[in-house]
């Protein structure tokens, strides 16, 4: 048996049939290999693609966050797909204007996007009538406040009198 395949080889590479073999089989995998990764790279942008839609229209509808926390929660989301699954042709240049483009689109279509929620920040400091600033619920631990120079001392007001008081220092 093994007689029989050594003198088949040594006849294909005396005739040539096994170099033209090897050539063919190499021209074939060099003009087959671009293609296949072409279509795999393909695949890949659609999935990518179709994450990034399903991320938008998922924060689109997070009312809590700003508009730069909606992008990058996003690109976050995108970034971290694209790592788990090997994307490494998927740089955060490209992923943003993806990102962009998708949401522009998303909103042409007129698809619902919450407004963002205007809440005050942290940093702003609310101002508080005197009357919430004092508890008035304990009337034996009570001071009269001396700062104000034409002030009546009331312990209880109906937001009336303050407002006329002030309407007239306006007038001063």
């Amino acid at each position: 048996m093994f007689a029989i395949l050594t003198k088949t080889f040594n006849y294909l590479q005396s005739t040539g049939v096994l170099a033209a073999g090897i050539a063919f089989i190499l021209a074939v995998w060099k003009a087959v290999l671009p293609l296949a990764q072409a279509h795999a790279k393909t695949a890949q942008e659609k999935s990518l693609l179709t994450a990034i839609e399903g991320l938008v229209a998922l924060n689109a509808q997070v009312a809590s966050l700003s508009k730069q926390g909606r992008f990058d929660a996003v690109l976050n989301g995108a970034l971290t797909f694209a790592n788990d699954r090997g994307y490494t042709w998927a740089k955060s240049g490209l992923v943003k204007g993806l990102i962009e483009n998708i949401y522009q689109e998303y909103k042409s279509a007129g698809k619902d996007v919450v407004p963002v929620l205007t809440t005050p920040s942290s940093d702003v400091v609310e101002d508080k009538p005197e009357s919430d600033a004092q508890p008035t619920t304990d009337n034996t631990n009570v001071t009269a406040d001396t700062s104000k120079s034409d002030s009546t001392d009331t312990v209880e007001s109906d937001g009336v009198d303050d407002i006329k008081q002030l309407e007239g220092e306006v007038e001063k």
